[in-house]
């Protein structure tokens, strides 16, 4: 009786945790539903130095990458490479497929748009994500709603871009300080605190890395040009990687709710962002602040393991 009891009570206290699981259809059944893409901005966020970024990207107990894109029942090592270019930089995050091939898993791209302020987005490899799917920081700020007669204009939240110069890596990647990093390590040879996991099931990974989202949105336009356009010659892309998950972009496309109503490149909304859908604001966060828009960063959930 006992026994039955404390497992009644285990499970009662799952509840919860169970409710904010989503369904297995919110999976969009690509590889990409294995790194975070917003969880990799928040780890960029809180590192100067690429060397620490590119190990907490491969750290467990971040919950960023759960990819597998070679089939060996392993996590893979996400490899960091930037490349500056006058007021643009990107910071590219890649797998060794193979001794080979390598594939591309997202770039974060940056822009200077004035002494003191930045834009940037990270953007999905569309093997990966399939096209077009970017996520930027952004914030919350109140604007008086227009009202009529003699009643005070109502406050409203409005979702606004933020300026991301305040993060602790961006002024170093203007300053002369900076220098173009590429990591050491490639197919087969990695560091000692690198040590593989099983890859997590889908929904434990999705529950992991939520946390991350309330202050980040997709978005469906570029607004990065001029670091993108010094991307697209350095993109990496596996063949392998391309033909098994053919199918599954196939399934993806053909899925009702996938959006078609795509804005092209260079082409933003006018007006007030649009109230995102996947990412709404904790409502325990102050108004007008959030950590996508500088500050202190959040503690890091982990370290790195040590491995082999």
């Amino acid at each position: 009786m006992k026994t039955f009891m404390l497992l009644l009570f285990a499970a009662f206290c799952t509840l919860p945790a169970l409710a904010q699981t989503p369904e297995a259809a919110d999976s969009t059944g690509l590889p990409g539903d294995d790194f975070s893409l917003e969880g990799a901005l928040e780890l960029f966020k809180r590192n100067i130095e690429m060397e620490k970024f590119e190990e907490e990207l491969n750290t467990d107990s971040t919950h960023v990458n759960n990819l597998d894109l070679d089939g060996n029942s392993e996590t893979d090592y996400v490899r960091v490479e930037t490349q500056r270019d006058g007021d643009a930089v990107i910071v590219v995050m890649k797998v060794a497929v193979s001794a080979t091939e390598n594939q591309d898993v997202a770039v974060i791209e940056i822009e200077k748009t004035g002494e003191e302020t930045a834009t940037l987005q990270i953007i999905g490899d569309e093997d990966l994500y399939g096209a077009n799917t970017i996520v930027e920081p952004f914030a919350e700020d109140e604007k008086a709603a227009p009202s009529k007669g003699p009643r005070a204009p109502a406050l409203v939240g409005v979702y606004v871009g933020v300026n991301v110069w305040f993060w602790r890596p961006i002024p170093w990647c203007f300053s002369p300080r900076y220098y173009a990093y590429s990591s050491p390590w490639y197919w087969g040879y990695y560091p000692r605190y690198w040590k593989p996991w099983r890859p997590h099931p889908w929904r434990t990974h999705w529950g992991w890395c939520h946390h991350y989202r309330p202050w980040y949105r997709p978005w469906n336009s570029c607004r990065t040009v001029h670091a993108h356009s010094i991307y697209g010659p350095r993109h990496a892309r596996s063949a392998t990687v391309h033909a098994r998950y053919k199918d599954a972009h196939v399934r993806h496309a053909a899925r009702p709710d996938r959006k078609t109503d795509v804005r092209p490149a260079n082409n933003p909304p006018k007006g007030k962002a649009a109230k995102p859908a996947h990412a709404r604001p904790s409502k325990a966060a102050p108004k007008g602040k959030s950590p996508g828009g500088g500050g202190k960063a959040r503690p890091a959930r982990g370290g790195g393991k040590k491995g082999r």
